[in-house]
């Protein structure tokens, strides 16, 4: 039987991925927003919970929403756990990128071999579904988690397996397709092929133009200027002064106005700043700027030589450390923050001390209150500024830490104030003495 599914959230998040699944997989999409309760896109109706649970139960619901833990409570209290998360997927079937979709993905199988995939997600049923129609064979899921939700998937669907399975496939290749992660102890006897970070793989995503600045500041040091509150103008103009190399980000060049210092390079990842501020990226002042891939609007026009495509994977990782990328041709890794982004461009840079300056990390629950940036127009022409996910985020500096102490890097935290403690502490005015 072909698997369909409904889909929970016609927002940001939902209308990416609605754009690059087959719209045959999807039989209506839940949204709570009444005014697009009752119409029709692109075949799918757009319905209330109440009425999936009156007509459309017997489908696996996929929460295409970003912050889900409300939605999560709302199912398991109506006894509902055959649902997905769309933050377990990798970013090419979240609609991240331009076009992608399973056809498009490198999964190689071999005449002669067995395969078992490890990972129950939609992607993993939706790619067993596809082999099965490509090769003539079911390749078993193995469940990489032991809870109420993926007990519920397994009785539901044919051909998913316990975790505790796992031993008796050996002698299989594993198509590793999880986002909770395998230990080696897992992987042990097994030939594993990773079909869930497809960074390395799928040729777009390489720009080799990116080459020419791998180890290109040996041994020197750099700074990142983050937004926060804590970026004062006289802090910009000493940078100025002593011809720092620094790392702007974001809506950094509001300041411009008011100091001669200018970053060496400009660094922004965030889909929804890119598509807002397009404009402002070419008119920035910087030597070179580094933009996130994701934005595809962005890419469909001519840019400027100094502009630079960077894929930016965007994997879920929390509660595991990020990954991080030491090959920047293929991309950076996501950490919810554009300054882990910087953090991997100055490691691959081959800087050897790296300042942090304005991270402050000390974000108020209001996601438009000025008192989070430097400046006061800082939001303004902004829609809907994404979350700030201070957990998330710690775990991705905690990656650069690690990164760092194994390869001999420095990286310093000389922000005036603010809440981030996972970098040595340094104050600002002292570089300068």
């Amino acid at each position: 039987m072909e698997y369909k599914f409904v889909l929970w959230g016609f927002g940001k998040r939902g209308k990416r991925f609605f754009e690059v699944c087959p719209k045959e997989k999807i039989v209506a999409i839940i949204d709570s927003n009444a005014e697009l309760q009752g119409k029709i896109i692109d075949g799918c109706p757009i319905i209330s919970f109440t009425e999936y649970k009156k007509r459309f139960r017997e489908f696996d619901i996929v929460v295409g929403v970003d912050n889900n833990s409300a939605i999560q409570e709302t199912l398991e209290e109506e006894g509902i756990f055959h649902y997905h998360l769309l933050e377990d997927v990798p970013p090419e079937i979240m609609g991240f990128y331009h076009g992608i979709w399973l056809d498009d993905l490198p999964v190689k199988i071999e005449n002669g071999k067995d395969y078992v995939i490890y990972g129950l997600n939609v992607y993993t049923i939706l790619l067993q579904e596809k082999l099965y129609v490509k090769y003539g064979k079911k390749i078993p899921i193995i469940c990489d988690a032991d809870n109420a939700r993926s007990q519920e998937l397994l009785m539901r669907h044919d051909g998913i397996l316990n975790k505790e399975e796992l031993r008796k496939c050996e002698g299989k290749t594993i198509l590793y397709a999880s986002c909770h992660g395998m230990s080696e102890q897992e992987k042990f006897g097994f030939e594993v092929q990773d079909i869930f970070d497809f960074r390395n793989t799928i040729s777009r995503y390489r720009n080799e133009s990116i080459k020419q600045y791998k180890n290109k500041h040996v041994g020197k040091r750099c700074f990142i200027v983050a937004t926060g509150p804590s970026v004062t103008m006289q802090d910009l103009d000493k940078l100025h002064e002593h011809s720092e190399d620094c790392f702007g980000v974001n809506r950094i060049y509001l300041a411009f106005e008011n100091t001669k210092w200018r970053p060496k390079y400009f660094v922004m990842t965030d889909y929804q700043l890119i598509k807002e501020f397009a404009e402002d990226i070419k008119t920035c002042e910087a030597e070179v700027k580094f933009i996130g891939d994701t934005a595809k609007e962005f890419w469909m026009n001519k840019n400027d030589a100094n502009i630079v495509r960077m894929h930016d994977h965007v994997l879920e990782y929390y509660p595991h450390l990020p990954k991080f990328s030491n090959n920047v041709e293929c991309g950076v890794y996501s950490g919810r923050s554009v300054v882990y982004s910087c953090l991997q461009l100055a490691c691959y840079m081959g800087y050897k001390e790296i300042y942090l300056i304005g991270t402050d990390h000390n974000y108020t629950g209001n996601q438009k209150d000025t008192v989070n940036h430097f400046h006061k127009d800082y939001y303004k022409g902004r829609s809907n500024p994404n979350n700030y996910f201070k957990e998330k985020v710690e775990l991705a500096f905690m990656a650069a830490r690690k990164y760092a102490e194994e390869n001999g890097i420095k990286i310093y935290n000389a922000t005036r104030g603010g809440k981030l403690e996972v970098f040595e502490r340094v104050d600002f005015d002292g570089l300068f003495s």
